[in-house]
């Protein structure tokens, strides 16, 4: 059926690109330009000379294209992911509006972190509000800022929210730099620090007797020469599971000023995995970075764990605002008010400001850790459920005229008027930010491929569909 060529009664001819749901839906390419998965019921199979016209000379080379084009598939890319609620990354702040509050809060939490040395923010919202949106935003803003930025989705399953070993190593994998886009991972902060030996020297003297020094003293040996060994050391730091005598095995140079520890799978080892975070952060600063943002999204998974999960997952959330916030006033969290690791007790920050600055999502309706009792009220950012008319109108023209240059049409009618409808919808609380875009885009693929059909129909069919008016 792949490749099948297929004609559907509201979009028309199109070919088939993929099937999905055990084979009930296809994803089609329709000959107007539009790419949807449509149910199979739905669809014809057109056989003979209508299926695969003969060409009788071969196909003329393609022109190059022009700009106008690049924008236009540029922009068809973009709908079709809004087609799914997802807004790429690319056009994240061309599609954010009412989020001035937010974005306020979100500013002088980068400013915190530069003058004072670290500062966090609890991001509060529903399901479908706009939590994802809005880390993706913040990340965009933090590289701009000349922040690394690390992010991590909380699950019960790969990272659990009472694992400090495998947040840390999801955080650490997943490190971007402002300098270096699609580079990920610690390899390129390793770099930065031995390739310059005025840094090198001052920071391995700063972190001396530290697993820090280990490390960096040992990649500079081993980075040219890449190998078992080097990814080894590269495991070991970034919270593989490996052998720590397979490490000491490895490692050309170990001893009171470079030591090597074991870094624990355990839920009480917070305080080893804060400690590295903050170590992380104040170097990215002997570099020229701004400090590290840790993203930490799916926090509501908390609320899934047993009593005693629950007490770890506390334990490495308090040491992680203690780790960002300590020193400061505002400050609430005592290291004596921290469990450390039973058998290897290990301090919560590497120095006395750690340049981080951490976020994390949660759902208000979902039994969260207390971060009311951990974070005065300005530490917490509410993403709103009700958004002003004028707001919704001006999200809706954007994706408006992106869908027009998607598809390089010009119509006289007003679709703009959607915006009322879908606003009507929100404010009921019958749909989220995210239903909301994926009506939208659906309202103008409608519109665009029948010409006859008018957003006040559309518009109609919803408030029935759902308002039952």
């Amino acid at each position: 059926m792949i490749d099948a060529v297929v004609t559907h009664p509201l979009f028309g001819r199109g070919l088939v690109k993929e099937l999905r749901n055990a084979g009930r839906e296809a994803s089609v390419a329709f000959d107007n330009g539009i790419r949807t998965v449509v149910p199979m019921t739905m669809l014809r199979l057109i056989n003979g000379e209508e299926a695969q016209p003969t060409r009788l000379v071969p196909p003329p080379k393609r022109p190059e294209p022009t700009p106008e084009q690049l924008r236009a598939y540029d922009a068809r890319r973009t709908v079709e992911a809004l087609r799914y609620g997802i807004v790429p990354n690319r056009r994240i702040r061309e599609l954010s509006v009412g989020l001035q509050g937010p974005l306020s809060s979100l500013h002088r939490a980068f400013e915190t972190v530069e003058k004072d040395g670290g500062d966090v923010r609890v991001v509060i919202g529903e399901y479908g509000s706009g939590k994802s949106h809005f880390f993706e935003l913040t990340a965009r803003e933090a590289l701009d800022r000349d922040f690394l930025v690390a992010t991590t989705s909380l699950d019960l399953q790969e990272v659990p929210p009472n694992r400090p070993q495998r947040i840390y190593n999801s955080l650490i994998k997943s490190l971007q730099f402002p300098d270096k886009p699609g580079e990920r991972g610690l390899t390129s902060l390793l770099d930065a620090v031995v390739s310059n030996p005025t840094d090198f020297a001052e920071v391995l003297e700063s972190v001396r007797g530290t697993i820090f020094a280990t490390v960096l003293r040992n990649y500079q040996e081993l980075r040219n020469a890449p190998g078992e060994a080097l990814q080894t050391l590269l495991d070991w730091i970034t919270g593989e599971k490996v052998f720590i005598a397979d490490v000491r095995k490895i490692l050309p140079h170990r001893n009171a000023d470079y030591p090597v520890i074991a870094l624990s799978t355990m839920t009480t080892s917070a305080d080893q995995y804060c400690y590295l975070l903050s170590g992380w952060g104040w170097i990215a600063t002997k570099l020229g970075y701004k400090g590290i943002a840790l993203l930490i999204d799916e926090s509501e998974h908390y609320s899934l764990l047993t009593q005693r999960g629950k007490e770890r997952a506390d334990n490495l959330f308090k040491g992680l605002i203690y780790a960002c916030t300590a020193g400061q006033e505002t400050c609430r969290i005592q290291e004596g008010d921290l469990e450390h690791h039973h058998s290897k007790p290990h301090e919560f920050r590497l120095k006395s400001r750690s340049h981080l600055l951490a976020l994390f999502a949660l759902t208000p309706t979902a039994n969260t850790f207390n971060y009311g009792r951990w974070l005065p009220e300005d530490r917490t950012v509410a993403l709103g459920t009700r958004w002003e008319a004028g707001e919704v109108e001006e999200l809706m023209s954007r994706l408006y005229v992106l869908h027009r240059q998607a598809y390089g049409y010009d119509r006289s009618e007003a679709l703009l008027d959607v915006s009322a409808g879908l606003l009507e919808c929100l404010e009921s609380r019958l749909i989220n930010l995210r239903q909301m875009i994926r009506l939208a885009m659906e309202m103008y693929d409608r519109c665009f491929a029948h010409p006859d059909y008018s957003a006040t129909e559309a518009v109609e069919e919803v408030r029935r569909a759902l308002l039952g008016h």
